[in-house]
Parts: structure tokens; C-alpha cells; sequence
């Protein structure tokens, strides 16, 4: 039997509202030495009410080890599971992707396993799981279903903006000096998660609301009057993602869109104050 799997760093599939046959590599995240597996015993909600309660907590996050992938992947071959199609958070930002890589080579003998690098994080990563999950209940190939997740990675990103600077410096992301000048200048930066599998500073802009705007102007720019579907990405500030969605309305005409929490993994290393649009154009 074949099966989709998604290693949940990133991929948000744990607030999806309707039903898939996604199975979930879960993310450890540690917090006063104590560990929690990301979305099963520590959800987006209660991590970001943490943070917003000791501003100065620095959670760490641990990849699986190539065992724990090894026998995730010896469970699914007991279910009758022997062939298993993974989506990975990409590789340029994570190890996870070379670990399932590694684990896959050891089970060569019994298991087909096929790896795909989505170059992509967040909820746009769980999109690529949701559409090899339904193509795997359409009868599709391993190979078709490769090539139209090829064909996805080379329409969509993600653009956002990070209001506050404070986790990007208590995780060592970006330095006091440069978080002081930041502050001191109400510099808010817009980041874009590139089709090389980068996440780039691409503008840096005075105050929130120019910042959100700025967003909408490069999403113009990126789909040049080209149909496309859109999400909101966020983690933990309904004010901010309250605000984001009014500008949505008024500069792009977009209303109602699915709205994705960040995981506790992704809020790690951003922090609780980070909102944005993730775009996927269509065929």
C-alpha cells in the first residue's frame, strides 16, 4: 500500500479543517528543558501564549534522529505500508530532509520510499502533502504525482514581515546592534521564501502597516494579473492578523482566505509577532 508522509515542522497540517491521509513526522521543540512534540502535545495557541507570558523565553527545536525516522518508517511497513511518498520542509533550511534521506537508504530492501524537497516552508509545505494525498486516492503514479508537485514548486512563495525583531535575537538570528537600529527606526523587514528554497530580507520598511501594504504591492508584482489562490500565514498576534486581513481586502480584493497558524517549530525561530501570504498560481 502506498502513503503520503509530511514531516510537520512547518507544514501546519495539524489545523487543517477538513480530512487527509497525511501521516506526520512529528518536531521536537524544547522549552526550560523540557521537550514537547510539535502539534501533538504542544499546539500553535498555547506555545505562543507562552511566549507572550516570558518575552525572554528562548525555545529550541531538535530534528528527528535518523532512528526515530527509521522506526516511524518500520511502524508504517507493519500497517502494510510499503510504499511511502515524503514532503519535506526544504532542505536549505532544515536537516530533516538529508535524515529521511538517510533513513530511506537503510530500508531500501523492504520499503520504497521516494523524498520530495518543497523548498517551501509553513502551510505552503502542507499543501504539497494534500496534493499527493489526493492524488494518491485518484490511482496516480509516484512519478505523476513528482512531476505535478515539480510543477507547484515553480509557482508559489511566500511573502511576509516581522514586527517584532525580539526572537530573531534571542535565537542568535540577528544581532543586538542590528535589532537596536531596527528598533530605533521602526524598521519592520519583509522576508520571501525564494523558489531556491531561501528565505531572503527583501525590503525593509518603516512601521507594520507600510509593511503589510508593501506585501500586497509585491504580490501584484508576482502574479502580473495572473489567477492564483492565497492563504494567510501567522503566528501569535490576532491584531496583527485582524489588521492584515482588512488590507488584503481593500489592495487585492481577497476575502475569506484559509488562515494558517504557524507551528511552535516555526514560531521558535521567528517569533509570535509575524504575519504574511503564502501564493500558489494556478495551471
Amino acid at each position: 500500500m502506498k502513503k503520503i508522509v509530511c514531516d510537520t515542522s512547518t507544514g501546519g497540517l495539524d489545523y487543517y479543517p477538513h480530512e487527509h491521509g497525511v501521516k506526520l513526522i512529528r518536531i521536537k521543540i524544547f522549552i526550560n528543558d523540557k521537550s514537547y512534540q510539535d502539534g501533538s502535545e504542544l499546539k500553535a495557541d498555547d506555545f505562543y501564549q507562552l511566549m507572550r507570558q516570558d518575552p525572554t523565553m528562548v525555545p529550541k527545536t531538535s530534528q528527528p534522529s535518523m532512528g526515530e525516522i527509521i522506526h516511524f518508517f518500520e511502524d508504517l511497513y507493519e500497517k502494510g505500508y510499503d510504499e511511502v511518498f515524503v514532503t519535506t520542509i526544504s532542505s536549505v533550511l532544515s536537516g530533516t530532509h538529508n535524515v529521511i534521506k538517510l533513513a530511506a537508504e537503510e530500508l531500501k530492501d523492504k520499503m520504497h520510499i521516494r523524498i520530495f524537497d518543497t523548498k517551501t516552508v509553513c502551510f505552503s509545505e502542507g499543501l504539497f502533502a494534500l496534493e499527493a494525498d489526493k492524488m494518491i486516492k485518484m490511482g496516480k503514479t509516484f512519478d505523476e504525482i513528482e512531476k505535478r508537485l515539480e510543477e507547484m514548486r515553480h509557482q508559489n512563495t511566500i511573502f511576509f514581515a516581522v514586527d517584532s525583531l525580539t526572537q530573531l535575537v534571542l535565537n542568535g538570528r540577528l544581532s543586538g546592534a542590528q535589532a537596536f537600529m531596527g528598533k530605533l527606526l521602526k524598521i519592520k523587514p519583509i522576508l520571501q521564501v525564494q523558489e531556491s528554497g531561501h528565505i531572503v530580507s527583501i525590503e525593509k520598511v518603516r512601521n507594520i502597516k507600510n509593511a503589510l501594504s508593501s506585501i500586497t504591492g509585491k504580490v501584484k508584482d508576482y502574479t502580473n494579473g495572473r489567477p492564483y489562490d492565497a492563504y494567510i500565514l501567522y503566528t501569535g498576534n490576532p491584531s496583527l492578523r485582524e489588521f492584515f486581513v482588512e488590507i488584503l481586502k481593500e489592495d487585492l480584493g481577497l476575502e475569506n482566505l484559509y488562515e494558517a497558524p504557524s507551528t511552535p517549530v516555526v514560531g521558535a525561530h521567528i517569533g509570535p509577532d509575524v504575519i504574511g501570504l503564502g501564493i500558489f498560481m494556478k495551471a
